[in-house]
């Protein structure tokens, strides 16, 4: 028997595609379980950005997420609308917006660690300790560390990493 693939599979890049899409969705379903189903993608990397930066600006955000200040604006907007965070002038430059994160953001990141740490509990439970290591040492070894075009990330300690990585 052959461990050759299938060419049209898609291959690892397309493996790799699906688990991040399974593990996503599983984190969906548990941060609407707990009242945060009206979320977006851009929603988690402002927020772990603007609560781990004091005093970050709409202007800011657009730097640090690679997209225009109209677009870091559209995104604030948005999170204003719904609870999660404040936009006021800045003291020092009346022209900025100082953004700055809610109880609900607060709560809202806390349940997004929570439900990344019970997933992976369970997929490690699925797995076992042994494969879920050499998983875990994988895919490090594939990711880069240098990519500073992409969006600000927990760590598995809660706490923004160094490193910028997409939202997952």
């Amino acid at each position: 028997m052959s461990d050759a693939r299938d060419p049209e599979s898609g291959g690892l890049g397309a493996d790799l595609r699906r688990a991040w899409l399974g593990y996503h969705q599983r984190l969906n379903t548990e941060l609407a379980d707990e009242g945060f189903a009206d979320r977006s993608l851009p929603d988690g990397r402002v927020l772990r950005l603007c609560a781990r930066e004091a005093d970050t600006t709409i202007s800011g955000i657009g730097r640090r997420l690679g997209i225009s200040r109209q677009g870091a604006a559209k995104i604030v907007a948005s999170l204003v609308e719904r609870g999660y965070v404040t936009a006021t002038t800045s003291r020092t430059n009346g022209r900025a917006k100082v953004v700055a994160v809610t109880p609900r953001a607060a709560d809202y990141l806390q349940s997004i660690r929570r439900a990344r740490l019970e997933i992976d509990a369970a997929l490690r439970a699925e797995l076992g300790d042994k494969p879920f290591a050499a998983l875990e040492h994988l895919l490090r070894a594939i990711a880069t560390d240098d990519d500073a075009s992409q969006s600000v990330f927990l760590g598995p300690s809660g706490q923004a990493a160094a490193r910028q990585r997409p939202e997952g």
